[in-house]
């Protein structure tokens, strides 16, 4: 079987590098033309995770259309933004009945609209059953150091969501199934931006207390959000959820918890994205959420001020005054009714 990976970023990379750990062909298509050089000459990506090598069978291309021809499996790990112009392109070289796994973490910008209904969208020609969405706590750099790692495969057919299981499979790399597209991809998402909060939270020295308390609320903010957009709760209390969240928001790793950790240390946003060569997903989600919240006239507080944060400048402190002046309520209101 042959299986193209789209995307040779830190996690196209890591995500290559298992498929690779076993007997099927694996092509990695990189957008720049010296990283495919690179993994195909030295076993290593120039650009991402340099430190790390790479098994020899895996192969690399920078021409989407050579790692597309004959896959029966497509693996999705284009930034969100990214996604739909990319999937565009595949399109003419897509097999009708190739298994489509989403492995990208974010909403769409411009629409809001979650990754699988962007490639459902792009790659009409593939029927819904066939697409999946991997996700769950997984930094890309202990996953291709072959640290043990779990992770949620969703979709709506049981059969292909196993087919996919197994594919993943690997003593380091544990593979659930599930069903709950929508919670899988909503967690994956929103926990980029409670993740910045939590990096504020550290950056300002407020302690472990309110860490706890914010990591908690913003499990709270991200199942409700989840509900309204048709998910079931629960899914957040698994790997997806509470999993992704814990890691995101506490880990060294993370992008956005750097992010994060800058502002809160006084550090402008504009400065601090100009010096990162990934891109903090939580940055554009923060804004998706913020307008879904508006469209569902929900009251998820701690995500508005991370908005607000964001895009209004709004000083760390006083967002913090804010979240503290709040009306107590019921603790989980939102999701009792």
């Amino acid at each position: 079987m042959k299986i193209a990976v789209i995307g040779a970023g830190s996690w196209g990379t890591a995500l290559a590098s298992v498929l690779a750990d076993g007997p099927d062909e694996v092509l990695l298509w990189a957008h720049e033309p010296f990283v495919a050089d690179g993994i195909n000459e030295n076993h290593k990506n120039p650009l991402y995770l340099q430190e790390d090598m790479l098994p020899a069978s895996l192969k690399a291309t920078s021409q989407l259309p050579k790692a597309l021809k004959g896959a029966s499996v497509v693996v999705s790990v284009v930034p969100s933004h990214l996604t739909r112009r990319v999937m565009t392109q595949a399109v003419p070289h897509v097999a009708a009945d190739a298994m489509i796994v989403n492995a990208s973490k974010g909403f769409e910008f411009d629409t809001g609209k979650r990754l699988s209904e962007v490639l459902a969208e792009a790659l009409p020609q593939v029927s819904a059953g066939n697409f999946v969405t991997l996700s769950g706590p997984s930094f890309a750099k202990e996953v291709v150091r072959r640290l043990p790692t779990t992770v949620v495969i969703a979709g709506q057919n049981p059969k292909v969501t196993e087919k996919i299981q197994k594919l993943f499979r690997r003593d380091y790399f544990l593979t659930y199934t599930g069903k709950d597209v929508i919670g899988v991809e909503v967690g994956g998402a929103v926990k980029n931006v409670i993740a910045i909060a939590a990096g504020i939270c550290d950056g300002m020295g407020l302690g472990c207390n309110t860490r706890a308390a914010l990591i908690t609320r913003g499990l709270y903010e991200m199942a409700k959000l989840g509900k309204a957009l048709g998910a079931n709760p629960i899914t957040f209390a698994g790997l997806t959820g509470i999993g992704d969240l814990v890691l995101t928001c506490t880990g060294e790793l993370s992008r956005n918890r750097t992010v994060g950790l800058r502002l809160g240390r006084g550090e402008k946003l504009s400065d601090i994205t100009k010096e990162m060569k990934n891109v903090a997903e939580g940055i554009k989600t923060a804004k998706v959420v913020y307008d879904l919240i508006q469209k569902y006239k929900m009251s998820n507080p701690l995500c508005v001020e991370i908005y607000r944060m964001l895009y209004e400048n709004k000083p760390p402190r006083q967002a913090l005054k804010d979240l503290l002046a709040l009306d107590l309520k019921e603790e989980l209101g939102g999701l009792l009714k």
